[in-house]
């Protein structure tokens, strides 16, 4: 819990305490001492005892008029809550901040539109505004980052999802989208890895676990996929040579010239 919290707390308790003390005590000034002094007729000689209790009469209306706790406890900060309302620099330089952040959204920047206004506090008044441009550019990020998935462009997509603040109410979907779309850039990585080696089965191998995945239709993943195919299963040059090389040679008859219509003359 919050350390000022508890000290104002702490405070509070100690000082309503104290006034009711106070109150009870200021409140009841004919005690039996006062109304003693006051019934008494006052003798040449006072004593002692007449002396203290003429001496904590007069303190009374002294402890009432000393303290003031209901207005102390008004004043309190976590009781008062205009001490925590911003200034108005500070709520200028937020409202700038708006401002800027609208500008970078405007033009399709939006991961960068919600770190500029991510740092605005609960307790100025551009919050809601702040949170509500969050959300929408949120969506949008949501978007652009299923956009990029799409054409394969994993690493990009990944770090649109990451700039969403854990706030906003599509953090959950971006949180599934990107564990789905880790796991897809694995299978992706894997069937380079395979076309670097020339391992072509493993490249098909790994693009068929793509299948249904956005990425599967993208220009990278069909280009990979045929590359593979075609030298998978075309022959080899140098093999098709050397197992057509002990074949007999088969001459082929050529087919007799047609007959000029002079010759017949």
């Amino acid at each position: 819990m919050n350390r000022q919290v508890l000290s104002g707390g702490t405070i509070v308790c100690s000082a309503m305490i104290f006034y009711g003390w106070a109150q009870s005590s200021a409140s009841n000034p004919n005690s039996p001492e006062c109304s003693d002094r006051s019934a008494k007729p006052a003798s040449s000689r006072p004593s002692k005892q007449s002396t203290d209790a003429k001496k904590h009469c007069s303190q009374l209306p002294t402890i009432e008029m000393g303290i003031n706790i209901p207005e102390q406890l008004l004043n309190l900060q976590w009781g008062n809550r205009k001490s925590n309302q911003l200034g108005n620099n500070i709520e200028t330089v937020y409202d700038n901040l708006i401002k800027q952040a609208q500008t970078l959204a405007s033009r399709n920047q939006p991961m960068q539109a919600i770190a500029k206004i991510a740092g605005i506090p609960r307790n100025s008044r551009h919050y809601e505004m702040a949170q509500q441009l969050q959300e929408d550019w949120s969506r949008e990020l949501l978007r652009q980052a299923t956009g990029e998935c799409q054409q394969a462009r994993v690493a990009k997509a990944l770090s649109m999802l990451n700039a969403i603040p854990a706030t906003s109410r599509s953090r959950n979907r971006a949180t599934e989208l990107r564990r789905h779309w880790s796991q897809q850039a694995g299978f992706l990585n894997r069937a380079i890895a395979a076309r670097k080696t020339g391992n072509w089965q493993g490249v098909i191998d790994a693009i068929q676990l793509l299948e249904g995945a956005p990425m599967y239709h993208s220009l990278l993943v069909q280009g990979l996929l045929q590359q593979a195919m075609t030298n998978l299963y075309e022959p080899d040059a140098v093999m098709l040579q050397t197992a057509t090389e002990d074949l007999p040679t088969v001459q082929l008859p050529t087919a007799p010239s047609e007959a000029s219509p002079n010759s017949a003359m």
